[in-house]
């Protein structure tokens, strides 16, 4: 989003795959070529409908990204590197809708990209042919949601006892604390590490130390004049602490992410205005 023409376009699944999927989101731009840092983030599906991307987790080597991909949930910030005219459509997947579309380790797929037509070759073929054919974005919705649909009629079942209460513990405070969850769970905090990163990609730690950095992100975006500390609150020890935690989850210091112009703010202005998620989505309204 360092480039003039960038939009970002937000709108919601089908009513039946809203357990599964939050916002798809429509992002284009213009531009012969952009670079971008992304916050670490839920596992996503998306498809590039025009141009060619690629993306890198922390420090690896940047990797192509296929016209479908299914990137696993991640742990870093990810560098993006497109050249456009540029066109995509994609999706978080929820936890529960990961564990009844793909249901494979989600921690084997942290941090990692895959050709999302592994899944279902049929159904995914179909899917880039109609979004490459698509005049608008309605179009390219329905497509994303008949091929969820196709996927969702042969899912697994979720473990809804999991992932309710580990997605409620996630948001409900500022800085989650591990031995709650264990308890609401009641399990032994093996069994909750091992559950949990099945779902979820990693363990309750690291979660609670993503979703507490990308909490304060969100509070530090919306509300630059705060400074860090207001942003921070107590879920931190100190400056060094966050500024530490910052960078590996959001790929940036405090200080760049509310710089003026920075694409981080962009995207959180873009969000808030149109009602969609600042945080990676977990609990959805009914």
């Amino acid at each position: 989003m360092s480039a003039p023409g960038i939009a970002l376009r937000y709108y919601p699944p089908a009513p039946s795959l809203r357990a599964f999927l939050s916002s798809y989101y429509v992002f284009e731009f213009p531009a012969a070529e952009m670079h971008d840092v992304l916050r670490a983030e839920l596992a996503q599906a998306r498809f590039v409908v025009a141009g060619h991307g690629s993306i890198a987790y922390g420090n690896r080597l940047f990797q192509p990204m296929p016209a479908a991909s299914l990137a696993g949930p991640s742990g870093a910030a990810i560098r993006f590197h497109a050249f456009g005219p540029f066109r995509l459509i994609g999706a978080g997947l929820l936890p529960a809708g990961w564990a009844a579309l793909v249901g494979e380790e989600a921690a084997a797929y942290a941090d990692r990209l895959e050709d999302l037509s592994g899944l279902a070759p049929a159904l995914v073929g179909r899917a880039v042919e109609r979004m490459r054919d698509a005049r608008d974005d309605r179009a390219l919705v329905a497509a994303a949601d008949a091929m969820f649909e196709g996927l969702a009629a042969r899912a697994r079942t979720p473990p809804l006892w999991l992932t309710r209460t580990t997605d409620r513990w996630l948001v409900e405070t500022p800085s989650p604390d591990v031995n709650v969850l264990v308890e609401r769970l009641g399990m032994s905090s093996r069994q909750v590490e091992r559950v949990v990163g099945r779902v979820y990609g990693a363990s309750p730690k690291f979660l609670a130390r993503k979703y507490r950095t990308l909490q304060a992100a969100v509070r530090l975006g919306l509300e630059p004049e705060q400074g860090w500390q207001g942003a921070a609150g107590t879920a931190f020890y100190d400056q060094s602490h966050f500024i530490r935690e910052f960078r590996q989850f959001v790929g940036m210091t405090p200080g760049q992410f509310v710089a003026r112009g920075a694409p981080w703010i962009t995207r959180l202005v873009i969000a808030k205005r149109s009602g969609a998620e600042t945080l990676p989505r977990l609990i959805r309204a009914s």
